[in-house]
């Protein structure tokens, strides 16, 4: 994304890399070798895009922001889906709702809502699936929830006296890396939200980040 020039006429770019992996469970590998590979096509995208024309002298790119976002299919709590949450993507890119593999922050949401009670009345508007989200009680009903070994694969969500782990099965991820910038840049999170708006319009809860890039100058 070219979204300025510098005073030395140089380009202001960033890297917007979005996915969709590998949705079956158990297939923790397949989904591993994509995130190799999306890894690696990004880092050829990156020098690729950033030579100059052949024969023309221009200076180098100023890269502001490198964001991975998109469905990963796993989440950061489920036994299930250790292999992914090791993956060398966490160490490149930062996960502002994550503490580390396997444990979120105490205010992220899981992404993936219970399918068989999509089209309640509770949750049909944005506004009332706002305020079931902001629920505990409310999030065990409505969101899934990683599976435990005591719960029967086909058993219904609601109702069930397992006791539930975290916020539900975060697998919508916004991921962002700093390194790559110009050294004096900095880049802060000034916002991480988790959006109602596509109520009764999918199983997912949409995420939405706010980037703040300070050049050092006066307007970030």
């Amino acid at each position: 994304v070219h979204v300025g020039t510098s005073h030395q006429e140089q380009r202001v770019v960033g890297y917007l890399t979005s996915t969709h992996l590998h949705a079956i469970e158990g297939d923790a590998s397949v989904r591993c070798e994509q995130l190799d590979l999306l890894l690696q096509w990004g880092a050829e995208f990156r020098q690729a895009s950033s030579q100059p024309p052949e024969g023309e002298k221009v200076l180098e790119d100023l890269v502001a922001f490198d964001v991975v976002l998109g469905d990963l299919n796993f989440d950061n709590c489920s036994s299930e889906d250790k292999l992914e949450q090791q993956h060398a993507l966490f160490t490149q890119y930062k996960d502002p709702c994550r503490l580390g593999p396997g444990e979120d922050k105490p205010w992220a949401l899981g992404t993936l809502l219970d399918p068989s009670g999509l089209y309640d009345d509770e949750v049909s508007s944005p506004e009332s699936l706002q305020k079931v989200m902001e629920n505990e009680e409310g999030r065990k009903e409505y969101l899934v929830f990683p599976p435990s070994k005591s719960q029967c694969p086909a058993s219904s969500q609601k109702g069930r006296k397992i006791p539930l782990k975290g916020n539900g099965r975060r697998i919508d991820y916004m991921l962002y890396s700093d390194e790559g910038l110009q050294p004096d840049w900095k880049l802060d999170i000034e916002e991480f939200s988790f959006v109602t708006q596509l109520a009764g319009l999918t199983d997912h809860l949409s995420v939405a980040m706010r980037l703040a890039v300070s050049t050092g100058e006066e307007e970030p």
